[in-house]
């Protein structure tokens, strides 16, 4: 999930357009504050990201309608993803692949409780496709945002959001049987399996397959937005019997499972593998609650011990000295990298 959020000035917000081809995309002129000015905001923000609030840091627990050898619920429950409408998410930071398709799939889990969500779902699947574009690679929603923290560039393709736009176009197609969301569905399955150097969203690393939320230079390897991915993946398979699909995410799958003592600290998780120098790339509180419930997903699919062994172990390192260590990492981290930037 994107983690770096969208810098805002009182009523001024940098708003990411819904899509912008690679190196077109606008944003908002902000100046500049100076240092101290800078730390500040940016220790607020650190801050304020650590305790949570509003819908970025809503509670995601286990959705609670899930069949995995089928297209019902969503693995995790994104009903607190509804809380803005689809107006008021329009041309703002929430106007973008995965905003929308968690929006989607809120209001479809909101369906599945027996709420009157259907047409609300269909005009969120009709924006969610206004904002994507057909290209070599297949069905392609670029991100006009840029993100400083792993250097990347305006225009990237997001693993997550390509995965999550195929659980939602699934489910699209559950409800109204038209063949052309499974259609759409396939090709947004196209660039999950081409590697980042050729433009796509997964890489190898060290033998094992990973879906990049961000298909930075250097490995990022973030965890929940690797499983978000899967998931998708999964249940195309599920739905479509697809070959490449299936044998894509037996092996990232796998691939998780390889990886998953990386993440692991002693004392919390780590968001992703990125090198910032040497600096692990700490979870916040959100996502060290988070893992467990995206490992538990997982394991609902593959039947891997070891995703729930790590979702115990990680849970249990929810200490109020564990949250404390890591919000002030998190703290020094913002402010070293906004003395970086200055």
């Amino acid at each position: 999930m994107l983690e770096t959020g969208i810098v805002r000035r009182d009523s001024l917000a940098i708003i990411m357009p819904g899509l912008a081809p690679a190196g077109e995309s606008e944003t908002a002129a902000v100046p500049e504050p100076p240092l101290p000015v800078k730390a500040v905001i940016e220790a607020k923000r650190a801050v304020l990201s650590m305790v949570g609030g509003g819908i970025d840091f809503s509670p995601q627990p286990l959705g609670r309608h899930v069949d995995p050898k089928g297209i019902a619920g969503y693995y995790c429950d994104l009903s607190g993803k509804t809380r803005l409408t689809e107006a008021r998410m329009r041309n703002s930071e929430y106007d973008w692949i995965i905003p929308i398709a968690q929006y989607a799939l809120g209001l479809w889990e909101r369906r599945l409780d027996g709420e009157p969500t259907d047409a609300e779902f269909l005009k969120a699947v009709d924006w969610l496709l206004e904002r994507s574009a057909e290209e070599e690679i297949g069905l392609v929603w670029r991100t006009g945002l840029p993100v400083a923290k792993y250097d990347l560039a305006a225009g990237w393709i997001s693993a997550m959001g390509q995965g999550q736009a195929i659980s939602t176009l699934l489910r699209a197609h559950q409800l109204t049987g038209e063949d052309h969301y499974l259609k759409l569905a396939r090709q947004s399955f196209g660039p999950l399996n081409v590697p980042v150097a050729a433009g796509g969203a997964q890489r190898e690393l060290d033998g094992a397959l990973v879906l990049e939320e961000y298909p930075t230079k250097k490995p990022c390897a973030v965890l929940n937005g690797w499983i978000f991915a899967l998931w998708g993946v999964h249940e195309l398979t599920v739905a479509t019997d697809d070959i490449e699909a299936r044998v894509l995410f037996e092996r990232s799958a796998a691939g998780v499972v390889e990886l998953l003592p990386r993440y692991d600290l002693g004392w919390w998780s780590r968001y992703s593998l990125y090198d910032h120098s040497g600096r692990p790339d700490l979870a916040k509180p959100f996502y060290q609650d988070l893992h467990p419930t995206m490992l538990e997903g997982l394991g609902m699919i593959t039947h891997d011990p070891a995703l729930g062994g790590y979702a115990r172990r990680w849970r249990s390192q929810r200490t109020r000295i564990g949250t404390a260590r890591a919000a002030v990492d998190k703290v020094i981290f913002r402010l070293s990298r906004a003395g970086r930037s200055a």
